[in-house]
């Protein structure tokens, strides 16, 4: 039987869902190019042949992991419905109107097929007066009720004729379209189609297949949110004016420079998030939500999707089609000499200033035409009339203690750089740390970063920020988040942690600052790569480290009170929040694992050797193993947060049902501090968790407060170092249901769990866990093979012996206080 669809293009969803398995692709497309087709030349490729959507899924599955097969089908339709080279199958037996063109087929022959598919489907699901009354419509004298049949019978036919077993779509389509996705840089990107395109290997295009390359950019451009209308004479005139010799083609570098000098093609293509020449503007296309007049031609921004471009870094907008004579009057981010003795200036930008004029205190009418300027430093709006009763000079606002000054900034002499490698090379950074720094001193990262250039000259009056964001954590936060911290600081001090080389170029750049701050945009995961990091770059003195969380969990920023999860505050209340943050220390525990049996090649591997929360043994880690082993496989049916609720749900009531873990204590030996836990007394335990931060699961506090202890905390202030002396020598109920939990004491509380409902019921607040020991080291012997995690990495660990040791402390930054407002009854009561 064959299977027919009808797909004209993907949905915004789908694309968006394409684009992140794009993002997660673990190669590049070039390399799965050359190994789907034999290509052995990477510098040429030779794919004039089409495709089956055999072939097609198989292309898809070398260069992506796990692409769900309904999205290969609809993506395989979208390309042959665009090209054309859709070969049809075998019509559908409903008579000798099937097997005709659909633009050929009369009204009458139309909905006839339309009645008889009506009745096929209606004797199988629907009652015969509905099918009745379906007909009588059909034989209506209404001409718009006939047309409208008529139609719906074409587009049935048209559906059934596309067969997708049989259909071919062309390679170079479908690579040229998937590499605009791709990261890159965009020279490499325009280079990476020509050679795709350029099937004879001349060095050469003509204009049949400049189109081909020009149809998969607007293809690209819909998808994201383009106006088309506004981007296709754009790259029509840029067409025109590429063939710079007028000899009726176009060689690589001709198609390189236009392409290089064409700002619209520079967006979609994906410019760098990151500058690179001082003053270049970093243009994004945006959406705006109240009017907007571009800065060069002083004209409203028309449109319904994504009216114009933006610059990231200075908020100057401009139409695509101005884009290409805005002035490159950015931001400079450093200064060129160091000698330089006058302030900083305002850098103001013109019109788009909503709101009050903050010298004369009046609204600034900037509805009807480009009025009114802004600092990009200090983010102070003024009336034009009003600019020039301001001061000059820029003392960078509010943020002033956070942003690095460009005048603190300045090129490097030649014994830096060499300095520089040294101290990278001496340290335990390994060959991914030295990498990064070329021998003239620069950075060797995709974005061509500067920063190993340059050196920043210590100030006593600021703390400056250094910033890192996962962009990949929190969904589209991340990279949402990125954008504003390099407009609101230093886009210096902003690093993205997944293009710019890791943390080691920004670690490095403000290595020797004696006083700064970080501020890690991620979650758990990302903290704790930011924390090994900084081990290897061997600090004399550690920075604090706020956290904005953006992962899952998120429980190390949830114990350091800086949330659950960021949901889109205003990021100048987090810099507040970071300036009136206190710093506290907190203990890190190395982890070591022998084997003892030899278990073969089949062992996962373990994520890590450190822990930061927690590590756990049993009924937990196996519902968090069995999370992670679906979403690996499917990780489409785990694309939001109550879809993971539910599918933690259904693992945790088939865990309940199975047991898997049950009686673990049988089967372990756990000794604190040299003395043995004895199991043979308490309940039957399913789990066992070793805590480091007072939160466990998303919030939940697994070692638990009781009301006494809560009174005790403000009464007696030496109960902390009795504790500590009962706690790890002494394993009575008494002794620990007095002990306090802390994230820098130097110890680590051991809690047991008794199965899965009883996890259920600490997730829920209901009860906590069954106290065993706090201690300082950790011995643990397993006796068959158990589910494991640390920090919510989960694996299966053979029988082995466990060894956890205090590694050191860290500072960390812990957010002040939420201000509780106060409501009207709560103010009687107060009173």
């Amino acid at each position: 039987m064959m299977t027919l669809f009808h797909w004209e293009k993907l949905s915004p969803t789908e694309f968006l869902q394409l684009q992140e398995y794009i993002t997660y692709a673990n190669k590049k497309l070039k390399d799965v190019l050359s190994e789907f087709t034999g290509d052995t030349n990477s510098g040429q490729y030779k794919q004039d042949e089409a495709i089956d959507f055999a072939r097609f899924c198989t292309f898809i599955n070398m260069y992506l992991v796990n692409v769900p097969e309904e999205l290969c089908r609809h993506l395989f339709l979208s390309f042959l419905k665009k090209t054309g080279k859709g070969n049809a199958g075998p019509p559908p037996t409903l008579g000798s109107i099937s097997e005709r063109n659909p633009s050929t087929v009369s009204e009458n022959e139309a909905s006839q097929l339309v009645r008889q598919a009506t009745v096929d489907n209606g004797r199988r699901s629907m009652s015969q007066k509905s099918i009745t009354s379906i007909l009588n419509i059909s034989d209506s004298g209404d001409l718009w009720l006939r047309q409208s049949f008529a139609e719906k019978g074409r587009s049935l036919l048209r559906r059934r004729s596309t067969d997708i077993q049989t259909g071919f779509i062309s390679l170079k389509d479908v690579v040229c379209c998937l590499s605009l996705l791709e990261a890159g840089r965009p020279e490499d990107k325009l280079e990476f189609m020509f050679r795709l395109y350029d099937s004879d290997s001349n060095g050469i295009l003509d204009a049949s297949e400049i189109e081909c390359i020009i149809n998969q950019m607007m293809t690209v451009a819909e998808y994201s949110g383009w106006d088309v209308s506004e981007l296709k004479p754009i790259l029509e005139e840029m067409m025109q004016e590429i063939d710079y010799d007028s000899d009726g083609t176009v060689s690589l570098d001709e198609w390189k420079r236009g392409g290089l000098t064409n700002i619209p093609l520079l967006v979609l293509l994906g410019m760098d998030s990151t500058l690179t020449d001082e003053g270049t503007h970093l243009w994004r296309l945006k959406h705006f939500n109240q009017p907007a007049y571009c800065n060069l031609c002083l004209s409203l921004l028309l449109g319904v999707g994504k009216q114009g471009l933006c610059c990231t870094f200075c908020k100057y907008i401009v139409h695509e089609r101005c884009a290409s004579r805005a002035p490159a009057h950015c931001i400079l981010t450093y200064c060129k000499s160091r000698k330089v003795s006058h302030p900083m200036n305002h850098h103001w930008v013109e019109g788009n200033c909503a709101g009050k004029c903050d010298r004369c205190k009046k609204f600034i009418k900037a509805y009807n035409r480009v009025t009114g300027r802004r600092c990009r430093w200090c983010k102070i709006t003024l009336h034009n009339r009003c600019a020039s009763q301001v001061n000059p000079d820029c003392d960078f606002g509010e943020f002033r203690e956070h942003i690095l000054s460009p005048l603190h900034i300045c090129p490097a002499v030649l014994g830096r750089k060499r300095r520089v490698q040294a101290d990278l090379r001496d340290s335990e950074t390994g060959d991914a740390g030295i990498s990064e720094i070329t021998d003239d001193g620069k950075q060797s990262t995709e974005t061509g970063s500067v920063s190993g250039s340059l050196k920043i000259i210590p100030s006593s009056s600021s703390i400056p920020l250094l910033v890192f964001v996962n962009p990949k954590s929190g969904g589209k936060q991340g990279t949402r988040i990125l954008r504003k911290f390099q407009y609101l600081l230093n886009p210096r001090q902003v690093y993205n942690v997944m293009c710019d080389g890791g943390f080691f170029p920004g670690l490095q750049f403000f290595k020797d600052l004696p006083r700064f701050r970080i501020l890690c945009c991620g979650g758990d995961g990302t903290v704790g790569w930011l924390l090994d990091s900084m081990d290897k770059m061997n600090f004399e003195v550690r920075s604090p480290v706020a956290v904005l969380p953006l992962g899952t969990g998120n429980d190390l920023a949830r114990c350091l009170r800086w949330g659950g999860g960021y949901d889109g505050e205003n990021l100048r209340k987090v810099l507040h929040h970071i300036s009136n943050s206190t710093v506290v220390m907190m203990d890190r525990w190395q982890i070591e694992f022998s084997s003892t049996d030899d278990t073969g090649d089949d062992v996962d591997p373990i994520p890590c050797d450190i822990i930061n929360s927690y590590f756990s043994i049993g009924v937990d880690a196996s519902i968090a193993h069995r999370f992670h082993v679906m979403r690996e496989r499917h990780p489409e049916k785990f694309n939001s947060r109550m879809k993971n609720k539910l599918w933690y749900f259904e693992f945790g009531t088939s865990e309940t049902l199975s047991a898997t873990c049950k009686n673990l204590h049988e089967n372990i030996d756990i000794l604190c501090d040299g003395v043995a836990l004895d199991f043979s007394t308490g309940p039957s335990l399913e789990g066992i968790a070793f805590l480091n931060i007072p939160s466990i699961y998303g919030g939940s506090n697994l070692w638990g407060d009781t009301p006494r202890l809560k009174k005790r905390k403000k009464t007696n202030q030496t109960s902390k170092d009795r504790d500590r002396e009962c706690s790890s020598g002494s394993m009575s109920s008494s002794d620990l249901s007095l002990t306090l939990q802390d994230v820098g004491d130097n110890l680590i509380e051991v809690v047991g769990l008794l199965n899965c409902i009883h996890v259920a019921q600490v997730k829920g607040g209901i009860q906590a866990g069954r106290r065993l020991a706090q201690c300082s080291s950790v011995v643990i012997r397993t006796r068959r093979r158990f589910p494991m995690q640390i920090d919510g990495e989960p694996w299966m660990q053979p029988p082995c012996t466990i060894a956890v040791t205090h590694k050191n402390q860290v500072p960390m930054l812990m957010a002040p206080h939420a201000s509780k407002k106060l409501s009207f009854f709560g103010f009687f009561r107060k009173q």
